[in-house]
């Protein structure tokens, strides 16, 4: 008896049918362009983000927590490109920035919130509106009120990872899983709430579920292999006349660049899961 039959759809006829929805909903148009545009949101709004998430995280569980984890973060790292000063620099401005500075990082973490909304707008294949803008503002809020909580878990476990990691061996393999699974609940929920609330599309909760944890452990593993790309002995400003700053900018950003295509692209995948399944 068929599969059919019983109530099931072959997985394999589900997937031909999500791939060619996805090709047909992307042909002609340029999700490169798409993340291009929301990396430029990001550079806008990421930092005023962390600043606010971290404060939070320092008026929850002590300043302490900020300044040790970032330091400790940054140990962990690789070398050749160490991003311990950065990180520690970031973190003692979020303890000592006063209160109207962090009120006016509001609007620009915001942004954040517009670019992802611009972004699955595209992706949905919908045109935006002259309200598509603040919607994306607006829903981005639950984010921003949950970023304290979801930082505050890597950080919290950070000297145990860094520890497995200094050990080398097996124990920096246990390391990457440890610090591989802190990072998927962070990621998983944050892409569960974008894709709920920021993205134009309602959509049914185990869909935004399934795509959370698929989508969520797939970018987990993208941002794993940045810490892959800062252990190449590579120097970023040989492009740029030896200027360290742009050479740096100019590395995270095409890794920002990338993960927000990977997320585009995931939610134009869900999108087309949905109407085949609906169908």
């Amino acid at each position: 008896m068929s599969a059919r039959r019983f109530g099931y759809f072959p997985i394999m006829h589900v997937l031909r049918a999500v791939a060619a929805a996805t090709s047909s909903a992307l042909r002609g148009r340029d999700l490169l362009l798409w993340a291009a545009g929301l990396t430029f949101f990001s550079a806008l709004g990421l930092v005023p983000l962390l600043l606010l998430a971290l404060r939070g995280v320092a008026l929850l569980f002590g300043e302490h927590l900020v300044v040790d984890g970032a330091r400790t973060v940054g140990g962990a790292l690789p070398q050749a490109h160490d991003p311990t000063a950065a990180l520690v620099q970031l973190a003692e401005a979020t303890t000592t920035t006063s209160w109207p500075l962090l009120a006016a990082s509001l609007f620009p973490a915001t942004l954040y919130g517009e670019g992802l909304r611009r972004g699955l707008v595209q992706a949905a294949g919908e045109h935006a509106t002259k309200w598509t803008g603040w919607a994306g503002r607006i829903t981005f809020l639950p984010v921003l009120l949950l970023a304290p909580l979801l930082v505050a878990l890597p950080l919290a476990f950070a000297p145990d990872v860094a520890r497995l990691y200094d050990a080398g061996g097996w124990s920096a393999v246990l390391g990457v899983a440890l610090s591989f699974h802190l990072d998927l609940v962070p990621v998983c929920v944050t892409v569960g709430l974008v894709f709920a609330l920021v993205g134009p599309v309602a959509l049914p909760w185990r869909t935004v579920l399934g795509a959370a944890l698929l989508l969520g452990g797939t970018l987990t593993g993208f941002l794993h292999g940045f810490v892959v790309f800062l252990a190449i002995p590579v120097d970023w400003a040989i492009p740029y006349g030896g200027l360290a700053v742009p050479g740096a900018v100019a590395a995270i950003g095409l890794w920002l660049f990338l993960l927000h295509g990977l997320l585009l692209f995931g939610y134009r995948i869900t999108l087309s899961t949905h109407d085949v399944l609906r169908r």
